[in-house]
């Protein structure tokens, strides 16, 4: 059996202030942001983690790297996970993409794609398809994923088997752990959001 650990980037500025990053943004962990990271590298060290591996976008990188340098093992940076393209959303606050998608039903807005960026369904495939990767490659080993909030939140109905509108149930903080064991029979729940090392120290 195999352990997946999926990380939330460190807390930016851009989250602060609840707006949608660009793809390939370049802003990187505010100061807040690299404390937590490192609080959660801290608890990790006797988790016996074999590899780390990183979206592309610079804050789940920067977040990666922090965590490499306690545990002492490389990052692998892997396409697939990074955060949904919103296009002509991006930088946009939140509240103003909820207008737009809000009176849609379930499966238009899962079909959307707004102007320049991905759809929902888009998004969830190939999120599904990196993680197939990933496990299928380390079926024995336990393995962080550093990632960002939506591509977990994207993932949860996949991970538990459930239906997709589950999705609107999670809203993984920033440096929060949500684990998995994983085997031939599916994903077994350890942990969703969890923050507790936050709290130390």
């Amino acid at each position: 059996m195999g352990r997946l650990i999926l990380v939330r980037h460190g807390e930016t500025n851009k989250n602060l202030g609840n707006r949608l990053h660009e793809e390939n943004d370049v802003e990187t962990l505010n100061d807040t942001g690299i404390r937590q990271i490192g609080k959660l590298a801290n608890s990790l060290e006797n988790s016996s983690i074999s590899k780390i591996y990183s979206s592309t976008e610079p804050r789940a990188i920067e977040s990666a790297a922090i965590m490499g340098n306690v545990l002492k093992l490389p990052v692998e940076k892997i396409s697939g996970m990074q955060e949904r393209n919103w296009g002509s959303f991006t930088d946009k606050p939140w509240s103003e993409v909820k207008i737009i998608l809000d009176p849609m039903s379930l499966e238009e807005r899962y079909l959307y794609t707004p102007p320049g960026g991905e759809s929902w369904q888009t998004f969830e495939s190939r999120l599904v398809d990196a993680i197939k990767k990933l496990t299928s490659e380390n079926k024995q080993d336990t393995i962080i994923v550093v990632t960002h909030g939506g591509t977990i939140r994207a993932l949860m109905p996949y991970l538990l088997n459930v239906s997709k509108e589950e999705s609107f149930k999670y809203d993984p903080h920033n440096a929060s752990v949500t684990i998995f064991d994983f085997d031939d029979s599916g994903f077994h729940q350890i942990a969703i959001d969890d923050t507790s090392h936050l709290q130390e120290g």
